[in-house]
């Protein structure tokens, strides 16, 4: 029979750190990235613009739950 390797706590301690440091950067990432756009005077450019900013902030949102999600796992 193989023995089952157990990871140290005190690893397991540090990666939840790293996710939860990670998840609050990305987080900031996307409030910094919607207060910080301009207007292009242009309408369809603009659109395009929101567009592109809305999916960014988006895809940030989602990295953090997931960044969230992990570290919730590892430290139960």
């Amino acid at each position: 029979m193989q023995a089952v390797h157990r990871p140290d706590p005190t690893s397991i301690d540090a990666v939840v750190g790293a996710l939860t440091r990670s998840s609050t950067a990305a987080l900031d990432a996307s409030h910094e990235l919607l207060a910080h756009y301009n207007d292009t005077g242009d309408a369809p450019t603009q659109r395009a613009v929101d567009t592109l900013i809305d999916h960014a902030a988006d895809a940030l949102r989602a990295l953090t739950d997931s960044l969230a999600d992990i570290s919730t796992e590892l430290q139960a």
